[in-house]
C-alpha cells in the first residue's frame, strides 16, 4: 500500500496558481475537475479490513462508517483511492459541517445526521497493482470502470479537458461549495511529495500557521502568525481582533502548550501549530505581513509543513 507519512510526501499535490490561464498546457494536455472544499481521504479496499487514512496517516475508518462501508462492498481489495471527504447540505459542500462532525467526540453517531461522501478524484492502486507510473489519462480510465455502478456514499469527480467548460465550472460552482478547479496534465504521473498539479480557488486566500493567541487559550483574540522557513516556524505577523463567536470556535480546536521555562507570558499562549486560512489582501513588506490578516477559518486538516512560502509571497507581495 502507498505511504501516507505525517508529511503527506505519499500523496500528489497542487500548486496555487492565480489563474485559470496558468493551468493550461500541462503534459499531455491539460484535465479539469472542481477542488472541493473537503478532506483529503485515501481509501485502502480490504473487505472488512478497509481502511480509510487522512492525509497524514490519522485512522478515520470508525469515524465514517458509511464511507468505509459503501468502499468494502463496492470496491475490489488491493485497491487504493484519492479523492477528497465532503458533507453535502442543502444541495452544496458545506466545509464547516464536515469539521463539526470530525470535532465531534463520537463522528460516527452524526453519520445520519450529517452523511458524508466521498468523491473520488484518482486511484493509485487497483487490486495490488500499482498505478502511480501510469499517465493520469490511464489512471482516470481505470478509476471510471472501477465507478461504474458505485451508488451511495462513493462518487467520482467531474472531469473535462474543455477549458471554455471548465471556465464555466469555476463560475457556477462556487455557490455550491466547489473551492475552484484542479488542473492535471494527461500524461502526468502520480507523484508523491510533488506538486505537479495546479490549483486556481475562488477566493484570494493564503495559508499560513498559528503559533500563539493572545488571551486565552479558551478564547483567544488574535493569532500570531508564522510561515515555515528552512524548516523553523518564522513569525511574519497576527491576525487582526477575532470576535466572540470566530474566538470560542477556534478555541475548541487549539492545543496550549506550556511556555518556555515554565513561565507564563502576559502578551501571548504558546500553541501546537495550527495551519489557519487569512485573507490575502494584506501587502507583504520587509518579510511579514503590512498589517494585522482577517482569519477566515482553521485548517486542522493540514499540516504546517504544506504551507508553501512562495505561494504566501504571490499573493500577498
Amino acid at each position: 500500500m502507498p505511504r501516507t507519512p505525517e508529511d503527506s510526501s505519499g500523496l500528489a499535490l497542487a500548486r496555487p496558481v492565480p489563474g485559470l490561464h496558468e493551468t493550461v498546457g500541462l503534459p499531455g494536455g491539460t484535465a479539469w475537475e472542481p477542488k472541493w472544499d473537503g478532506m483529503r481521504l485515501l481509501a485502502l479496499a480490504d473487505g472488512p479490513r478497509t481502511l480509510l487514512r487522512s492525509r497524514h496517516g490519522a485512522d478515520l475508518t470508525p469515524d465514517f462508517p458509511e464511507v468505509a462501508g459503501a468502499v468494502a462492498a463496492q470496491v475490489p481489495p488491493g485497491t487504493v483511492l484519492d479523492g477528497e471527504l465532503v458533507v453535502r447540505r442543502s444541495g452544496r459542500v458545506d466545509f464547516g459541517a464536515l469539521q463539526r462532525r470530525a470535532a465531534a467526540a463520537r463522528p460516527d453517531a452524526f453519520a445520519a445526521q450529517l452523511p458524508a461522501e466521498f468523491v473520488v478524484f484518482d486511484v493509485i492502486q487497483r487490486e495490488h497493482v500499482d498505478l502511480r507510473p501510469q499517465p493520469f489519462i490511464e489512471r482516470r480510465i481505470a478509476l471510471e470502470e472501477l465507478a461504474a455502478g458505485w451508488s451511495g456514499a462513493l462518487s467520482t469527480s467531474p472531469l473535462t479537458g474543455d477549458v471554455d467548460l471548465a471556465a464555466r465550472w469555476f463560475r457556477d460552482l462556487a455557490g455550491l461549495g466547489v473551492d475552484g478547479l484542479v488542473a492535471k496534465g494527461l500524461d502526468q504521473p502520480y507523484r508523491p511529495g510533488t506538486r505537479d498539479w495546479r490549483k486556481v480557488k475562488h477566493r484570494s486566500v493564503v495559508d499560513l500557521v498559528a503559533t500563539a493567541v493572545t488571551g486565552s487559550a479558551v478564547q483567544p483574540g488574535a493569532l500570531l502568525l508564522a510561515l515555515p522557513l528552512d524548516g523553523e516556524l518564522v513569525l511574519v505577523g497576527r491576525s487582526g481582533s477575532l470576535g466572540l463567536a470566530a474566538g470560542l470556535a477556534l478555541g475548541r480546536q487549539i492545543t496550549p502548550l506550556a511556555p518556555p521555562g515554565g513561565a507564563p507570558s502576559a502578551i501571548a499562549t504558546r500553541i501546537a501549530p495550527l495551519v489557519v486560512e487569512v485573507s490575502a489582501d494584506v501587502p507583504w513588506a520587509d518579510g511579514a505581513l503590512a498589517r494585522p490578516a482577517q482569519f477566515l477559518r482553521a485548517r486542522p486538516e493540514l499540516h504546517p509543513v504544506e504551507v508553501e512560502p512562495d505561494a504566501v509571497l504571490v499573493a500577498c507581495g
